[in-house]
């Protein structure tokens, strides 16, 4: 007798809602942006409108997106407010959350990552250092960094608690205190963190990965002050 192996493979509907999910992770879709119209993303990804509008209804559900009668469908106001809740006081417990968290992305994508994951962060880390030396703080492309690297661990699930987590812990860190890290250049240690998170990556080392990215959010509290 021939056993097969039960490997679930995504609906068309899990497929699109994880495609619309992504741009709003990355920022690149905001809130109340307006999402393309239902034929759009029909079109775009060769489904059915039924298809899309489950997609989005599950999106919805999920607090990442909200409709208007008559006008579409937009990004929420806080994305993913229905899907996680944290109710925590101090930037402590959240960085400590974030550090558990982005370390198990890293031990992650260093087993899993692709080529184009590899590709993908070095780009994040290049554009972080380009927006630091045209006088940035480079604060977009640092969530980016973090946002690709959960990518590369490829779980759905993580990446959302990741990118969730961590921009609750970045929202705690006042701009202040990043500008302060300017005159200090820490930036540069930033990078230099992040570097290391890359080749412990790209070594396919998740031990080496793992403990990188601790190193790198026990930094950052001791830069804003807080271990």
């Amino acid at each position: 007798m021939t056993v097969q192996a039960d490997i679930r493979l995504p609906s068309r509907v899990d497929a699109l809602a994880e495609a619309l999910l992504q741009p709003i992770l990355a920022g690149d879709w905001r809130p109340h942006d307006r999402l393309p119209s239902e034929h759009a993303l029909a079109a775009q990804h060769e489904v059915s409108r039924a298809v899309v509008r489950e997609a989005i209804a599950r999106l919805k559900s999920d607090g990442y997106v909200e409709t208007r009668q008559g006008k579409g469908a937009f990004v929420a106001a806080a994305p993913g407010g229905n899907a996680f809740r944290l109710d925590v006081e101090g930037d402590t417990h959240l960085l400590e959350l974030r550090a558990l968290i982005e370390a198990d992305c890293a031990a992650l994508a260093a087993e899993r990552h692709t080529a184009a994951d590899l590709t993908a962060l070095r780009a994040a880390s290049d554009a972080m250092r380009d927006a630091v030396a045209k006088g940035g703080l480079g604060l977009a492309e640092d969530i980016r960094f973090h946002d690709v690297l959960a990518e590369a661990a490829h779980n759905p699930a993580l990446r959302r608690f990741a990118a969730f987590v961590g921009r609750h812990a970045r929202e705690a860190m006042q701009l202040a205190r990043l500008s302060q890290l300017r005159e200090q250049n820490r930036l540069v240690e930033i990078e230099a963190e992040h570097a290391a998170i890359i080749k412990a990556v790209a070594a396919r080392d998740p031990v080496a990965a793992r403990a990188a990215v601790q190193h790198h959010i026990a930094s950052g509290l001791r830069r804003h002050g807080l271990s």
